[in-house]
């Protein structure tokens, strides 16, 4: 599951707060979420976590509590070129979705 949350900053200014990718192993008629891969680029740079956050990161939700708070982030420490722009941003989530692919999905497809 894919999605972003945009707001209106201004008449022709839109602002991305968040951009989540959650994905879920399907068992039978349940599902239960695995990983997820997201970010809050509006957050303040001061905010709690935010040199976390404001980057894309991931939450090992498989691993249960606490671990799957954790924020685990892709890039940094300099995010300023990950945030320059949203191409730059959905580039830097591109990379960390392929990495996801390769380093959870294979491991999952060999376990059935």
């Amino acid at each position: 599951m894919y999605f972003e949350a945009w707001r209106i900053e201004t008449r022709n200014l839109f602002v991305l707060d968040q951009a989540y990718l959650n994905l879920y192993a399907r068992n039978g008629t349940s599902e239960k979420e695995i990983v997820c891969l997201h970010c809050d680029p509006s957050l303040l740079p001061d905010a709690e976590h935010a040199k976390y956050k404001r980057g894309p990161h991931i939450h090992m939700s498989i691993a249960g509590s606490p671990y799957d708070n954790a924020h685990i982030a892709l890039n940094g420490p300099d995010l300023v070129p990950t945030l320059k722009s949203t191409d730059a941003l959905h580039t830097s989530l591109e990379w960390g979705i392929a990495m996801i692919r390769d380093e959870i999905l294979v491991l999952m497809r060999g376990q059935k």
